[in-house]
């Protein structure tokens, strides 16, 4: 399991990443009212942030059940 992980961590930070670009658009659109030039790196930052925590979740994880 100790090779896997990494793998796992990478294809679930990307499934996140990919899947949440647009729900955290919208959210930052509509709540926090950002629009123009810095919606876009914004989203971007939010979504590697939220995708970053799941990935790092499964490896620690994987840590504790070794």
């Amino acid at each position: 399991m100790n090779k896997v992980a990494p793998v796992i961590a990478f294809v679930a930070f990307m499934l996140v990443f990919a899947l949440t670009r647009s729900p955290v658009r919208d959210f930052l659109e509509s709540w926090v009212e950002l629009e123009g030039v810095v919606l876009g790196p914004a989203s971007l930052v939010s979504s590697g942030a939220l995708a970053a925590l799941v990935a790092g979740a499964i490896l620690y994880a994987t840590r504790l059940f070794e």
